[in-house]
């Protein structure tokens, strides 16, 4: 499961990297230990034109009678985008992307579960694929939500788990965030954005493990 994940870059480095602007600079806090159910910055087109703004992680049904009921949604397996109505709308016509730094793995065995961190080896700001939903509240209040989308993990990714986020390519941006209907070509090209020998695992400190934890040392690799 990636119910995790960072976002350590400064308000210029994701505004050069999505081509967006914005006056919120509280859009931009560091966090290290995000949870399902917070409010992240997302990257989104919308009347024609590219804007980012803060979204629910946890995409809210369009029969939901609270917010909250969107927290168990905070990532879809992109195979399972055809079998579901309302998934296929998403992914056809709201489609964004959640900038990132990188994302929590734990590989579990009997006695403990063991956290890694997964990011570029650049160590640069990327993105990960989403799909979002606009949902109106019992007050009128329109309340955006998104969540993740997951493929199988590559064999870097494997030991630790066999699902993992789908980093998006800057040169796939475009394309991800238009109104067009993508192929399966188009969609596996987005899936393999990046080689598995762009990508970097790393063992990281338990301290992660309590979502109240937060702080640049949650992702520091310890050593083999």
């Amino acid at each position: 499961m990636s119910d995790r994940f960072v976002l350590e870059a400064s308000k210029k480095e994701v505004e050069q990297l999505f081509d967006v602007s914005t006056a919120r600079d509280d859009f931009f806090k560091p966090d290290y230990n995000i949870t399902p159910g917070s409010l992240i910055p997302v990257v989104y087109k919308e009347d024609g034109k590219r804007k980012i703004y803060t979204f629910r992680w946890g995409l809210i049904p369009p029969d939901a009678e609270e917010e909250i009921e969107g927290n168990d949604n905070f990532v879809v397996p992109i195979e399972d985008l055809e079998e579901d109505e309302w998934l296929t709308e998403c992914i056809e016509q709201r489609r964004c992307l959640i900038p990132a730094n990188g994302f929590y793995k734990w590989k579990f065995s009997e006695k403990k579960s063991t956290p890694f961190y997964i990011r570029l080896l650049s160590n640069q700001l990327t993105a990960i694929a989403g799909i979002y939903s606009v949902w109106e509240s019992s007050a009128g209040r329109d309340v955006y939500s998104c969540a993740m989308l997951t493929t199988e993990a590559n064999t870097l990714v494997q030991p630790v788990d066999n699902r993992m986020p789908i980093f998006v390519h800057p040169d796939d941006y475009g394309q991800w965030l238009g109104n067009e209907q993508l192929s399966e070509s188009d969609l596996e090209k987005v899936i393999n954005g990046y080689a598995m020998t762009e990508l970097t695992v790393n063992r990281v400190s338990e301290d992660v493990n309590d979502p109240e934890n937060n702080g640049p040392g949650l992702i520091q690799p310890i050593p083999k």
